[in-house]
């Protein structure tokens, strides 16, 4: 078998055919998503123009709210504060990484529970814990259990190594991981003393936004690899795994970039904005 690329544009579409055939028995109403983007990275434009085109697809309204990199943290609280407001809202996006001048945490908790799109709020993420039905999966993190799911691979008493910076993403990851049985190691970054964890990993996922900084070579035999890094670099897209660096005669599953945990994203932020208008209108 050797290496499998696993197709996350097949497994995102699944998921906008049944969004998209949702919104259309809603006989003409449509769910509006806000998304706000500051500055200029041209990873976050690239995903946000992505997010509205597949939006328009499916039937979901987008308004961007572009701001300027140097925006004070007041004013874009302001902008937050008027969209919790907006009863025409039913879900804002928050387009991380922010400049870092803005207190991210800070940022993302002033979005409203009921419009928690990428579901990073404290009070989103009490939630989860706690099994409230309604309470949001980051797509992130959705991303990965469905990965899972469709791999049919059990997370039980695995090794997992989560490489990426420490923060909302990574250290509720490894809990949620942990929770499904997984042994969960977190690494803020690759260095000589430490590669030798990343051949030790049955599930390997990268966060880090550095383009083929993460080198596996002999990974255990069936192991995963999760690549959420996207970085572009002289009109290309990297991820941080550098797949050619593994053993071929290993067999495994990685997703690629672009085509892997892009699409899929994007189409659970979708989903989540539709569960969040049926919340919001007392619909199923």
């Amino acid at each position: 078998m050797a290496q499998q690329l696993i197709n996350g544009r097949h497994l995102a579409d699944k998921i906008k055919d049944q969004i998209a055939q949702t919104i259309f028995e809603m006989n003409g109403q449509r769910p509006n998503l806000a998304i706000i983007l500051v500055g200029n990275r041209p990873d976050s434009e690239i995903y946000v123009r992505h997010k509205q085109e597949e939006a328009k697809k499916v039937g979901i309204d987008t308004h961007l709210y572009n701001c300027q990199d140097d925006i004070s943290e007041e004013e874009l609280l302001s902008i937050i504060n008027f969209l919790n407001n907006d009863e025409t809202i039913d879900g804002i996006l928050l387009q991380l990484p922010l400049p870092k001048h803005l207190n991210t945490d800070r940022l993302v908790n002033a979005i409203s529970l009921e419009k928690d799109i990428d579901g990073f709020t404290a009070k989103n993420l009490a939630c989860l814990k706690n099994n409230d039905p309604k309470a949001i999966i980051p797509p992130v993190f959705g991303v990965i259990l469905t990965i899972v799911a469709e791999q049919q691979f059990d997370l039980a008493g695995q090794k997992t190594l989560i490489v990426g910076n420490e923060g909302i993403f990574s250290n509720n990851l490894a809990e949620m991981l942990g929770e499904l049985g997984a042994q969960v190691e977190l690494l803020n970054d690759i260095t000589p003393e430490n590669r030798y964890k990343l051949d030790e990993a049955k599930l390997l996922i990268t966060a880090l936004g550095k383009p083929h900084s993460v080198k596996p070579i002999n990974l255990p035999n069936d192991y995963l690899i999760i690549d959420i890094g996207i970085t572009k670099k002289d009109s290309k897209v990297y991820g941080d795994v550098d797949l050619s660096s593994i053993n071929p005669q290993i067999n495994g599953w990685a997703t690629p970039v672009p085509g892997g945990v892009g699409p899929l994203t994007i189409a659970l932020a979708l989903n989540n904005t539709l569960l969040l208008y049926q919340q919001h209108h007392g619909s199923n």
